[in-house]
C-alpha cells in the first residue's frame, strides 16, 4: 500500500477531535472512515477493512483497550495496526497496551506533525518487527 491511500478509521466518542482527525488525514490523501463508540467501531473494522485504527483510550461502553483486545480477537482484524489515543488516562493504561508493533499510543493534546508521522510509520509494514 502506498502511503497517501489508506482507509483510517477513527474512534473517539469526542465528535470535534473526529472532525479535525478527519480532515488532517484527507488531506493527506487517506480515506476515513469515524465511529464514535466502540460498538459501532468494531462492526465498522470487520465491513471496511481499515489498514489503521486511531482509537480513543476513554469512551462509553468499552475503552480502547478493551476495542483492542476485541479486534485481535477476531481473524479478520488481528494484525490492523492501532494508534491508541489518550489524555490524562496514559500512563496508566499504557502497561494495559500488549508489546506488539502493530500498536502505539500518542497522548492528548494531538500534535498533528507527530500523528501523521506516526501514521506513516504505521502503515509502513517495514517499520514492524519481523515474526508479528
Amino acid at each position: 500500500m502506498l502511503y497517501g491511500m489508506a482507509k483510517i478509521l477513527v474512534v473517539d466518542d469526542e465528535v470535534s477531535l473526529t472532525e479535525v482527525l478527519r480532515e488532517c488525514l484527507r488531506g493527506e490523501g487517506h480515506s476515513v472512515v469515524v465511529c464514535h463508540d466502540s460498538t459501532a467501531a468494531e462492526r465498522t473494522a470487520l465491513e471496511e477493512s481499515p489498514d489503521l485504527a486511531l482509537i480513543d483510550y476513554q469512551m462509553p461502553r468499552k475503552t480502547g483497550v478493551q476495542l483492542l483486545s476485541d479486534l485481535r480477537a477476531r481473524e479478520e482484524t488481528r494484525l490492523l495496526p492501532v494508534l491508541l489515543i489518550s489524555g490524562t488516562e496514559a500512563v496508566r493504561f499504557a502497561g494495559q497496551i500488549p508489546p506488539e508493533p502493530r500498536v502505539r499510543f500518542l497522548v492528548k493534546p494531538l500534535d498533528l506533525d507527530v500523528l501523521l508521522t506516526m501514521v506513516r510509520e504505521m502503515l509502513d509494514p517495514n517499520s514492524w518487527s519481523a515474526g508479528i
